[in-house]
Parts: C-alpha cells; structure tokens; sequence
C-alpha cells in the first residue's frame, strides 16, 4: 500500500511538472519581445548609384552630358537650370570631340573671337578646358542641332538666351563636370559646420585615383574619404578624372557600426547619415554585418 502510494505520489509530481512547463512554454510562444532596431536596408541596396563627392563653395556648378546633349546649371538654393546643347565631333573639318571630365571656369568675357576658325564671334564666352568653353553665336541656324546633334568644333554651343542667362550666374572657378552618362563622381555644395580639406591639382589628382578604387574594391564605405574642396586653384585647365562609374560593383562593405538602433529616424534620414559621413551616435556594433552575405 505505501509503495502504491509513493507511486502514485511520484507520478503526480512528474504530471504537475510537466504542465507547469507546458503552460510556461505556451505562454513564452505566444509573447513577442519588440525590439527597438531595423537592420541596414542598404545590405540590398545597388551601390552602382554611389558616386565619389566633390564640393564647391560656389553658388552654382554645371553638369553636361554628352550623350543627351543637355547640360544643368546646379544653384545652392536647389534650383536647376536645364538647356540643350550641341558639344564638339570629328564629324566636321579640324573639329575634336569635346573632352569629358572635371573643369571649371576659367575666364569669361561678353564676347570673343575664334583664331582659329577666321575671327568668329563667339558671345557670352566661359572657357573651361584650354581652348574649350560655353559660348552662343550669331544668328539661329545653330540652334535646330541644340539638344539634338554634337555639331561644333569641340565647344559647347547654346543659344543665346541660355549663354545670357548661365554667364551672368557663374564665376570664375564654377565646377564643370562633363561626362558621357558614366561619371564616378558627383558635386555637392558646401554646408556649414562641415570641414574642407583643398590640395594642389597634383594631390588632388592622386586623392580622386585612390578614390576611385576603394570604390571600385567596394570598400569606399570602410574608407574615411575626407570633403575636397575644388575650384579653379586645383583645376587645371586639363581638367581632373571623373572616373567610370560602369566599374561599380552592386555591393560595398559596410562597417559593422552600420546596424541601426534608432528606430524613430527615418530610412532616408539614416542613408543620408551615412552618405554625408556624419556622427554615427545611433548605431551599434555588429560584426557579423556585412554587404556582401
């Protein structure tokens, strides 16, 4: 009978313990904990879009492309002035293509005369590269090529309008990016509180080569890449490389500090955190993060 007893005892207890667990495994199951973090969304994002920057303390910087036969006329205030263009061919007598890269203004005036091509006037005049620069002529019969067809010795025309209108906005030193849809860099403007590091064109031109291939490597990310400065100090009339943005590979690395723990902020305002190379207080370490898993 006692031996029964403690049996029965036995079994009641392992009974007793075994629902116990299974209401605390239940009642765990069924609890979510909210965690306060979102992963990095820029692990999927395609960095064939990321472009090495380069700053201007100027009001304005212009963009051209070549393929489009468009250009941009950038403003600080976030305006933007778009107008056709018709750029330089072999296509015709002693013509060149227009070369691409970074320029800037070098020296403008109202109106200048060809030597080269029997004393033609050449209005609103912004030279850039040598011999190279924006200019109008007279009369219309050019501007049917205007956006349309690269037409010109090896300057970029516009109409007379626009030459007015972008001549009296620059000065001399504005950025000049020509490129033909591929450039690996990008201009920004200068913001206050930020830092600006401005070198010789040698230095810069060896900086923007470094550069170029950590980004090429995928490791710009994982790179401290200081603010350039540019203008007509450290360009050349030669101009600097622009690199080729075809040679971007879809993934960069990312540091392990780029797992976010700021759930309030908003993806765009974390991607601009981490493009504008601001004080990262919101994250925190995760080295099993990276790009390319």
């Amino acid at each position: 009978m006692k031996r029964t007893n403690k049996i029965f005892l036995a079994a009641l207890v392992v009974i007793t313990i075994l629902l116990f667990n299974s209401a605390y495994l239940n009642n765990k199951s069924t609890s979510v904990k909210e965690f306060n973090f979102s992963i990095n969304p820029l692990v999927n994002y395609d960095f064939k879009q990321l472009r090495d920057t380069l700053y201007t303390d100027k009001d304005h910087y212009i963009e051209v492309n070549l393929l489009t036969q468009y250009a941009t006329l950038y403003s600080r205030d976030g305006s933007e002035f778009h107008f056709p263009i018709s750029s330089g061919t072999k296509r015709v007598e002693k013509g060149m293509e227009t070369n691409t890269g970074l320029f800037a203004i070098q020296w403008k005036a109202k109106k200048q005369y060809s030597v080269q091509f029997d004393s033609t006037v050449m209005l609103n005049w912004m030279g850039f590269n040598n011999g190279i620069g924006f200019h109008a002529l007279l009369g219309k019969s050019y501007y049917k090529y205007l956006g349309k067809k690269n037409v010109s010795h090896g300057c970029v025309r516009l109409s007379r309008e626009d030459a007015e209108i972008v001549f009296e906005k620059v000065v001399k030193g504005t950025p000049v990016l020509v490129h033909k849809g591929n450039s690996a860099i990008k201009i920004a403007f200068t913001s206050e509180g930020e830092s600006y590091n401005q070198y010789s064109y040698k230095e810069t031109y060896k900086l923007l080569k470094e550069r170029f291939q950590l980004i090429y490597d995928g490791d710009y990310l994982i790179s401290f890449n200081e603010n350039i400065l540019v203008d007509e100090k450290n360009i050349y009339s030669s101009g600097l490389p622009i690199g080729n943005s075809d040679l971007l590979p879809s993934k960069q690395n990312l540091k392990p500090s780029y797992l976010w723990v700021d759930k309030n902020k908003s993806e765009e305002e974390r991607l601009v955190e981490i493009f504008s190379g601001k004080e990262k207080s919101d994250f925190t370490l995760n080295p099993f993060l990276d790009s390319r898993n």
